[in-house]
């Protein structure tokens, strides 16, 4: 019994076509992940239970991708006190569950929380290196606190 030969013949394969490019060998940069910081979990979980995914998804790209400059060229970066204290706050406030408040970073390196309450009357609290700057409409308050007094703010909206 003979063996069929095919009719057709394969290419033939230069060696080179396996090998790595020379564009493709170099040394592996240095990973960018960097280890959390303590308790970092946690606050990537309040945020999501407070803010939702949008509201955490900001406040991780404000944290990690706006850097000094960003904007026309002046806004600072995220301030370490704002955000200590914008942590604090939302650790002790109670939002309804028909309230979803939105978060932005003022181009002093502060992050602005807002919402509404009562009949569309708006809250907003913009937490900045300095201080804590309240605007609400159903009390006719405005006011500035110190970042310590994070938590009796929060007990006051709530």
């Amino acid at each position: 019994m003979t063996t069929a030969q095919p009719s057709f013949l394969l290419p033939s394969f230069s060696r080179h076509s396996y090998e790595v490019s020379d564009a493709l060998q170099f040394e592996p940069l240095p990973s960018s992940v960097r280890a959390s910081e303590p308790g970092e979990t946690a606050r990537e979980e309040l945020l999501l239970k407070k803010l939702g995914a949008k509201g955490w998804g900001r406040v991780h790209h404000f944290r990690n991708f706006y850097q000094q400059g960003w904007g026309d060229g002046s806004g600072k970066a995220l301030s370490p006190r704002a955000l200590e204290a914008f942590f604090e706050f939302l650790k002790s406030v109670n939002f309804s569950e028909e309230v979803l408040p939105s978060v932005f970073l003022t181009d002093s390196g502060g992050l602005e929380l807002c919402w509404e309450e009562d009949g569309n009357r708006p809250i907003q609290l913009e937490f900045s290196p300095s201080g804590i700057e309240v605007y609400r409409e159903k009390t006719g308050t405005e006011k500035i606190l110190a970042l310590t007094e994070s938590l009796e703010l929060a007990r006051s909206v709530n």
